[in-house]
């Protein structure tokens, strides 16, 4: 079965080499991209998000038993230690920045809450699988800055403190999948409060009821403003908002087929590449193609609205099609590169058009795997 391949890809292969290959034990903190060879690309700039979303996919793995839990937790304990160091107020002012140079050194020192959503993912299932109360300190102090610095006064939050525009649907849901992820791991309510409000935002503003679209880039005030694009959309996370309402929707008890279909069925009308049967970057609401190029990403989250939307509606035909599609990524993205690892981009013809493998990529995979493991499990 495609599925079983695909999991045993990611036990056996994708998560024992980024333990090994993907992390830099002198340095104590995980490689943002390795060469198309295997080789640990040392001196690029390393992003807190992509060592948070690897610590995020190794506490989690631990937990499920895919990896060795103390070598996972170990190199996951490590990360957060060093990231600690490096990255927490390393100004004097409080927050997380954005970037590291490959010796440690501030790259951007931007506070941006797409990063600050994955602190707070990562160090929570880290708090879960450790049980240790520092981590979830870390936690409370990331919240406490998210609050006092990133907060609008237009509803929402700060993409970052620089009051950058435009404002951003991404960061928002990341943030709610993080808060989703606290209340499952506290129990508190003022999390579960949390993800409310950005599931407001969604219907508010993100979106486009009229146009039946996830809307991405906005305004000051949330409007659609021209200046910023809006236009420009992404299959990818209509399918990511599809898994997360389903999620909200277990917790509040309401019905949400009808707005997860919308997603989903948008997603593929505006998205789907007739060719090859993958997911394009982005597109505008009619499905004109605005960039050439299909990232390995969108087919994660593809795949795990497929097997989320076959299981909540016991629909067959949607589990065959989640079948297919593991089959197909096992045969292009997951195949003719070094074990464990990944070709991330190609373009409409076919052909690999990057240069590199990002690490931050692992966390799509796992994620989607995750869902793999939990429908195999209730055969």
């Amino acid at each position: 079965m495609p599925l079983d391949s695909f999991l045993a890809w990611m036990r056996d292969d994708a998560l024992p080499v980024w333990l090994q290959a993907g992390f830099d034990v002198e340095r104590g903190l995980f490689y943002e991209k390795l060469h198309l060879d295997g080789r640990p690309d040392r001196a690029a700039a390393m992003r807190t998000r992509t060592q948070v979303r690897q610590i995020y996919t190794y506490s989690h793995a631990a937990l499920l038993g895919f990896t060795p839990i103390d070598l996972s937790l170990a190199t996951a304990k490590r990360t957060a230690e060093r990231l600690r160091r490096l990255a927490w107020a390393p100004d004097g002012k409080p927050g997380w920045v954005h970037r590291l140079n490959a010796d440690g050194s501030v790259a951007d020192d931007r506070r941006d809450l797409y990063d600050h959503a994955f602190i707070l993912l990562g160090f929570t299932w880290l708090a879960r699988a450790t049980g240790e109360a520092r981590y979830a300190d870390w936690v409370e102090e990331t919240l406490d800055y998210i609050d006092r610095h990133l907060t609008s006064f237009d509803e929402g939050w700060k993409e970052s403190d620089r009051n950058e525009l435009p404002r951003r649907q991404n960061p928002h849901m990341h943030l709610l999948e993080a808060s989703l992820a606290l209340y499952e791991t506290t129990g508190e309510t003022r999390h579960l409060n949390r993800a409310d409000a950005i599931v407001a935002l969604f219907h508010r503003h993100f979106f486009d009821a009229g146009a039946g679209v996830l809307r991405e880039f906005f305004g000051p005030a949330w409007e659609l403003d021209a200046r910023f694009e809006p236009h420009r959309l992404e299959a990818g996370h209509h399918m990511e908002w599809v898994w997360l309402l389903r999620r909200h929707s277990h917790h509040r008890d309401y019905d949400a087929d009808e707005i997860c279909e919308r997603l989903f069925l948008s997603a593929r009308r505006i998205g789907l590449d007739a060719a090859s049967g993958f997911l394009v970057d982005e597109s505008d609401e009619s499905g004109r193609l605005l960039v050439a190029q299909r990232r390995l990403w969108p087919q994660t989250e593809y795949l795990r609205t497929l097997i989320e939307q076959a299981s909540t509606l016991c629909d067959p035909a949607l589990m065959t099609e989640a079948y297919d599609l593991a089959d197909r990524l096992m045969a292009t993205y997951l195949a003719a590169t070094p074990r464990g690892t990944w070709r991330d981009r190609f373009d409409l013809s076919g052909q690999l058009s990057t240069d590199h493998i990002p690490g931050s990529t692992l966390y799509h995979l796992f994620t989607a795997a995750v869902a793999a493991h939990q429908f195999l499990q209730r055969l």
